[in-house]
């Protein structure tokens, strides 16, 4: 591998967004989770190597997910995305390499992480998430909504994972404090609500990106099925809820969310839904949507501003 240009090799494994979902764990960990805990004296099980460990593992099945996707799309990306897909580029031997040793290097630390912390019973949750994300890309990708709901569902379980993990310090929060707790909890599933709508959204986009291609290879998307003019009307619903899950904080009178700094993030994320939505309306052409899915990607990064300012 050390003969690949290191260019592409970051282009491969979306380096960029492997840093989004690091930086993810790192914001909703240190600045919701670990507060509230400490705030009560209450140890947690992340820290500090545990969860360098646990957010390794989650990088690495991030990545092993772009790797087998990118490994099976060469001939439907050589249409919707002339040049872009690098297996062909730096060779599929070095891909399937690549993607076997990011696999086995992320059990090796999952392995390491179930045992430092007695929770062996979850260490089934890394070959399902590499499981689930090869049959995506051989199989679950051509069902209409169900890879979409699949990739949603992933992004959302980037933050969810740590609640799942420090689920007993988080419970014994809830009996000490349970002011604290549920507005913990509750704080956690907000981004992750914010997360799973917004990435729907963008997957929505992204199909509706690609129909040519997705038409030309029999896959059985939502635009492929319900035509461009249904799908895009379901992606403004989409761009609806992600406003709302947006607002809901300031609905529900969450103080934490009343400062300034969190009204100005607020405000903004709004100011962009509501751009993305006009533009939405108006696409035409894979150039739009193209631009599209770039805004919400970028979306998704300001939504981070949230657990910055909290």
């Amino acid at each position: 591998m050390s003969s690949l240009p290191l260019l592409d090799f970051f282009r491969l494994i979306r380096l960029q967004n492997l840093v989004v979902v690091a930086l993810t764990q790192v914001l909703v960990y240190y600045r919701i989770i670990l507060p509230a805990l400490d705030a009560e004296g209450i140890a947690g099980v992340l820290r500090p190597w545990k969860f360098f460990e646990l957010c390794l593992v989650t990088v690495a099945v991030t990545a092993s997910g772009y790797l087998v996707n990118d490994l099976r799309d060469v001939r439907i990306d050589a249409i919707n995305h002339p040049g872009k897909n690098m297996v062909l580029k730096l060779g599929r031997a070095n891909v399937q390499w690549l993607f076997g040793a990011t696999v086995f290097v992320g059990y090796l630390f999952a392995l390491l992480l179930a045992f430092r912390l007695g929770e062996r019973q979850l260490l089934f949750l890394f070959p399902l998430a590499i499981g689930v994300l090869a049959l995506y890309s051989a199989t679950l990708k051509k069902v209409p909504f169900l890879g979409n709901l699949l990739v949603a569902l992933y992004c959302a379980g980037v933050p969810g994972i740590l609640v799942l993990t420090e689920r007993r310090a988080l419970g014994a929060l809830l009996d000490v404090n349970p002011g604290l707790g549920i507005d913990t909890v509750r704080v956690c599933f907000l981004f992750m609500a914010f997360a799973f709508v917004a990435t729907l959204l963008r997957e929505l986009v992204k199909d509706l990106e690609d129909l040519r291609g997705d038409r030309q290879e029999g896959r059985r998307t939502l635009p492929v099925l319900l035509g461009v003019t249904t799908s895009r009307r379901l992606a403004i619903v989409l761009g609806v809820m992600v406003i709302v899950s947006i607002l809901s904080p300031i609905f529900l009178g969450w103080p934490a969310f009343m400062h300034p700094p969190m009204l100005l993030c607020i405000g903004l994320l709004l100011i962009a839904v509501l751009v993305i939505l006009g533009q939405l309306a108006r696409a035409r052409q894979q150039v739009d949507y193209r631009k599209l899915s770039l805004q919400i990607k970028l979306l998704l990064v300001g939504g981070l501003g949230l657990l910055i300012f909290f």
